[in-house]
């Protein structure tokens, strides 16, 4: 296996937070070998890559390199895959498994397609040696392999997780389009937040932005209620010394005082869920949620404010929206004296409708759409 060979991995992250994935890799151990557009390529020991998988709260997925080759026609990539591997090694028949593809600036232009090659070839392997083929599936399959295809070059790698690492198991209920929790992730890390003054969210939603506040301060890995399925068939996995990283990182876990994190919305529903998925977490019971439109608040001093106003479908026409952040800079500048603020804000069209000088303005990706996350600073 070329990861046992070479001690080197992958990490998908979301566009435009690429420079923060790089820091949390580097402040776990690993060795950052070579950043590309949404992706990492990295170098770190067994514990190393255990604790990563377990605790990063950027990582979309972390990919173990099984093969890599020169592959400049379909043929020689059915060939390869069916010769280079012993699939038959990696799972049984009687467990299924899916197949993640993407290609760029290759002979093999179609990824469904060149998906298709490798599902055929794994499972002609599974027939030639018991007669029967493994389930394939798109989603919940036991075992989840990725084939990358640039430049003519194919690596195919194991999922570590089988599910994406923004899904942390916490969230049971969520209005329209939630925010991702690894962006709400990174929002929390470039307002540089630790606790050390309270945080609101005064438009929290669901709450993923108070989750991933919570873990943060806390010290709760990302994976602690994640099922995460790909790690075992890892031919080297050594189970005890996973174990043993989890039970370690678990004991880092610390209360959150009260008072700390607090989140408003004007949807009982949007609290309702965001009480759930809060109850959830260890020190979720802690943080404090009312039902009431950010204008009603008291005089919130001295706070990290971080939210993600709803904009576009969510709200409604482009006046309603504008109207919102108009009310939204007014309530920063009257009641949050003492106060920085990091509002992302769905186009950069929308910043201005602050009314409100930007520290900075950065830009980042959630899902497909192009948001800009502004610092306001309120003295």
């Amino acid at each position: 296996m070329e990861y046992i060979k070479t001690d080197k991995y992958f990490a998908q992250v979301a566009g435009s937070v690429e420079a923060y994935a790089k820091a949390e890799l580097e402040s776990m151990g690993a060795k950052v070998l070579q950043e590309v557009p949404r992706g990492i390529r990295f170098g770190c020991d067994k514990a190393t890559l255990y604790r990563i998988v377990y605790c990063s709260r950027i990582l979309q997925r972390v990919l173990a390199p099984l093969a890599s080759f020169q592959c400049h026609s379909e043929k020689y990539l059915f060939s390869q895959a069916s010769k280079i591997l012993d699939w038959t090694a990696l799972f049984s028949p009687d467990e299924s498994f899916s197949i993640d593809c993407n290609v760029s600036n290759s002979h093999i232009s179609h990824s469904l397609y060149a998906g298709q090659l490798l599902k055929d070839a794994i499972c002609d392997s599974f027939r030639n040696k018991y007669g029967r083929r493994p389930d394939f599936k798109t989603q919940g399959a036991d075992i989840n392999f990725n084939l990358h295809i640039r430049d003519n070059w194919a690596t195919i790698a194991l999922d570590l997780t089988g599910i994406s690492m923004h899904k942390r198991g916490y969230r049971v209920g969520a209005n329209l389009a939630p925010l991702q929790e690894t962006l709400a992730a990174a929002m929390v890390v470039m307002s540089g937040w630790k606790g050390d003054r309270p945080l609101l969210d005064p438009m929290c939603g669901s709450g993923t932005i108070l989750a991933e506040a919570l873990m943060r301060y806390c010290n709760i890995p990302s994976g602690y209620l994640r099922k995460d399925t790909g790690m075992p068939y890892l031919p080297d996995y050594d189970s005890e010394l996973y174990a043993a990283i989890r039970k370690q990182e678990n004991s880092r876990i610390i209360p959150l005082p009260k008072g700390l994190i607090s989140g408003s919305d004007i949807s009982v529903g949007s609290i309702t869920y965001a009480e759930e998925n809060l109850a959830n977490l260890p020190g979720g019971e802690n943080v404090e949620l009312m039902v009431t439109p950010f204008q009603l608040l008291s005089k919130q001093s001295g706070r990290c404010i971080i939210t993600n106003p709803p904009y576009g479908v969510r709200i409604g026409n482009d006046e309603t929206t504008k109207t919102l952040y108009h009310d939204l800079g007014d309530f920063l500048k009257q009641k949050c004296p003492d106060s920085e603020s990091y509002i992302l804000c769905g186009s950069k069209e929308l910043v201005p409708e602050l009314h409100l000088r930007a520290y900075w303005k950065k830009s980042l990706k959630n899902g497909d759409l192009d948001t800009k996350l502004a610092k306001v600073t309120v003295r």
